[in-house]
C-alpha cells in the first residue's frame, strides 16, 4: 500500500467503464459523470497503518474515502445507492484489494486489484463478467 500513497492523475481507462458502473447499479446521471470526468485521487495511509484513504477530487469537488486496513468497512456513500461492505486486503506479491458486498445478502459487488507497476497505478476493476482497467501517473 505504501506505494499508493501519493497524488495520481489519470491516464486512461478502458471504454467500458460505464458497463462496469452500470453493473455496480450507478445511477445513469452519476455514472455519465464518472465517465465523461477526470478525476485525480490521492491516497494516504495512517502512521499506525490502520486506515487507507482515498482522497477524490473532481470540479465537484473533493470526497474522502476512509478504509480501515484490517476488518470489514460501512462506507456512509456507495456506489450502488443501497448499504454496502467493504475490506481490503494486500496480497503476497504486494497488490492493494478492496472487495465490495452487498451488506443484506453479502453478494460480492466488485473486486478492484490495484499495483503500481512502472511507476504507473493500475486498477483492475471487475463486476460479475465486466472488467475493466484504469491506468494513473503519479504527480
Amino acid at each position: 500500500m505504501e506505494d499508493m500513497v501519493g497524488k495520481w492523475k489519470l491516464e486512461t481507462r478502458d471504454q467500458n467503464f460505464g458497463d462496469f458502473l452500470a453493473c455496480r447499479q450507478v445511477g445513469w446521471f452519476l455514472r455519465k459523470l464518472m465517465t465523461s470526468s477526470v478525476a485525480e485521487v490521492e491516497y494516504t495511509l495512517a502512521s499506525d497503518r490502520g486506515t487507507f484513504t482515498k482522497i477524490t477530487s473532481t470540479y465537484g469537488g473533493t470526497s474522502q474515502y476512509p478504509m480501515p486496513t484490517e476488518g470489514e468497512f460501512c462506507p456512509k456513500k456507495t456506489l450502488s445507492g443501497k448499504p454496502e461492505v467493504g475490506r481490503i486486503f494486500e496480497t503476497s506479491s504486494g497488490n492493494m484489494v478492496q472487495e465490495m458486498s452487498y451488506a443484506d445478502t453479502g453478494d460480492v459487488l466488485a473486486v478492484l486489484k490495484h499495483k503500481v507497476e512502472d511507476g504507473k497505478l493500475l486498477i483492475d476493476m471487475e463486476c460479475k463478467d465486466i472488467k475493466c482497467r484504469a491506468v494513473y501517473v503519479k504527480q
